[in-house]
């Protein structure tokens, strides 16, 4: 199977900070990229939730609970992990779908003491010729205390690696 060539602008920006929200501390993510694919087909990997764990890294199982309209419920496990400590991680999140322009992710319930994320995507130039741009960003905290210097750098290689899988995915589609 022929596969794009890796884009040479697509590189993935991305930083993690550790913030005061609500009277809760918790780490904030942001990660952004452009794919050479269309809206529909980078649409169509991220809402493949099942299908999610053969390529986003530490994403063990992704399960569709209940699908409602726009709204879509799924039991999700990671892997975690610092140095040579891992654990899985649980949770139902519950997904509002904006169809090819946004996703609105909040946990129900699990192993953290928050998590709730927005994915954004937007053709390049307004026509899509040139591909969709992604943004993602999270506010999530563990359950267990990572201090900020420990806890920043790792969110924020997660994040990066996550965004990378993704991207990989979408442009991994047949040439036609």
């Amino acid at each position: 199977m022929h596969t794009r060539p890796p884009s040479a602008d697509r590189a993935i920006r991305a930083n993690a900070s550790r913030v005061r929200r609500d009277g809760v501390f918790v780490f904030e993510v942001h990660a952004a990229a452009r794919v050479r694919a269309s809206l529909s087909r980078t649409w169509e990997v991220l809402t493949d939730y099942e299908r999610l764990p053969e390529f986003v890294p530490e994403l063990v199982s992704s399960r569709i609970l209940e699908r409602n309209g726009r709204q879509v419920t799924i039991a999700q496990q990671n892997r975690a992990g610092f140095l040579f400590v891992a654990q899985l991680v649980s949770m139902v999140v519950r997904i509002e779908e904006h169809p090819m322009t946004a996703m609105d992710v909040a946990m129900v319930s699990g192993d953290m003491r928050h998590y709730s994320a927005h994915w954004e995507l937007a053709p390049l130039p307004p026509d899509g010729a040139d591909g969709t741009s992604i943004a993602f960003t999270a506010a999530l905290e563990p359950n267990l205390y990572l201090p900020p210097f420990v806890g920043t750098p790792i969110m924020q290689a997660s994040v990066t690696r996550m965004v990378e899988a993704v991207v990989r995915e979408i442009e991994r589609a047949p040439l036609h």
